[in-house]
């Protein structure tokens, strides 16, 4: 029998703050929500950068005193929460900030799950498994694309088993989320490639999620056409105005991801993390071709929007031609970008195929895609960008 509550939606972000400078008030968030004494997560190369020691003397400035966590690496590991959480207590904290990318807010969201859940984190790996409230958490991204700072995911690295593990809860939604383009000057071009794609990927696999809805359609079409006319121009001038549109399009995809969820480039992805501790958004544009051709027939109308949103001319085409655009506009800002198209040329051994398939299948990214694959149809995307 149907549960009622299963016809329900929700749309669930934080506060959020943008703007130029908006660095300067994460001393005011954090006082707002009643801090005394900050724990800062964060990781070196926010620290070389100089925005630490900036947000520091924002802290000062309102009076708060702070202890800092900078032991985050890319693609967080289970035990750097579990030790975060240790000194959290001890050193008695009441508000969390993260500052930084992906890596240091998952690490903020986990630390902040075990100061009042206790337990290990692999503990709360699935869906809604967090049941008490989280301390206050504010939010501050350097990067524009993984969108954390306003969704109810966080993924970390599960050592022993060498695969990610997806937390999955409204509970971990952060309270604030403060957005400064000007962060995202200090980044390797590189990076900006990288995490730029990481957003396309989010926004074209909530728009085409079997959860999407009237409230993540809008931001996510929007977020792929900002993806568009900003990526390339913010990798290779670093143009403020391109970064401020790639700050606004992570944004939008993070709001639609959160509340409409994935699909399965994120499944595929998450063993390609776990097993080779590759850059999350490198290999989300890898894999990002394969799965489209795929997905294509399952969802023709949507696909013919995000054509059109990543520039194609489709004027006089019928619906079904504009879609099938789609992963030729994504291989020509692959191209544009000078990013790897292939995985064996980042180190993966074919060999592996079948058993990061048998780990995708059962990825929780893999419940919203439009459609559902079986091992031997997830092996041949792998092997196609192989």
């Amino acid at each position: 029998m149907q549960n009622q509550d299963d016809n329900l939606l929700k749309f669930d972000i934080p506060e959020i703050i943008y703007g130029r400078g908006s660095l300067s008030k994460i001393g005011q968030c954090a006082a707002r929500l009643g801090g005394e004494k900050v724990f800062v997560v964060t990781d070196s190369g926010i620290i070389n950068a100089g925005w630490l020691d900036k947000t520091l003397e924002y802290l000062k400035q309102e009076g708060l005193r702070y202890i800092v966590y900078d032991n985050v690496v890319t693609n967080p590991r289970d035990f750097q929460a579990e030790h975060g959480v240790q000194l959290y207590l001890k050193k008695d904290c009441d508000v969390i900030i993260a500052l930084g990318g992906g890596s240091p807010i998952d690490t903020a969201k986990g630390i902040a799950i075990l100061a009042t859940n206790h337990g290990s984190i692999n503990e709360y790996s699935g869906c809604n498994l967090v049941l008490h409230p989280i301390p206050p958490l504010v939010c501050v991204p350097t990067t524009a694309g993984t969108g954390a700072d306003i969704s109810q995911f966080a993924v970390f690295l599960d050592i022993k088993k060498k695969m990610k593990m997806c937390i999955l809860s409204r509970t971990i939604m952060p309270d604030i989320s403060l957005i400064d383009p000007e962060l995202l000057r200090s980044l390797s071009p590189e990076l900006i490639a990288a995490t730029g794609m990481d957003t396309l990927t989010h926004a074209i696999e909530a728009y085409v999620s079997s959860l999407s809805w009237p409230m993540t359609d809008p931001h996510a079409i929007h977020s792929i056409k900002l993806v568009a006319e900003h990526l390339v121009n913010a990798v290779k001038t670093k143009d403020i105005t391109a970064l401020e549109g790639m700050s606004i399009a992570s944004l939008e995809a993070g709001m639609a991801f959160s509340n409409a969820i994935l699909g399965a480039v994120h499944a595929l992805s998450h063993p390609l993390g776990g097993l080779y501790d590759l850059h999350h958004g490198l290999v989300n544009s890898v894999i990002l071709p394969a799965v489209l051709g795929q997905n294509l027939s399952h969802a023709i109308p949507k696909f013919a929007h995000i054509s059109k949103a990543l520039g194609l001319k489709s004027k006089g085409m019928s619906i079904e031609d504009a879609a099938l655009h789609t992963p030729e506009k994504v291989k020509e800002l692959i191209e544009a970008l000078g990013l790897p198209t292939r995985l064996s040329k980042m180190g993966v051994d074919a060999g592996d195929i079948p058993i990061m398939a048998e780990m995708a299948k059962d990825d929780i990214c893999m419940l919203t895609n439009p459609c559902s694959y079986s091992k031997e149809n997830i092996e041949a995307m792998y092997r196609e960008v192989w």
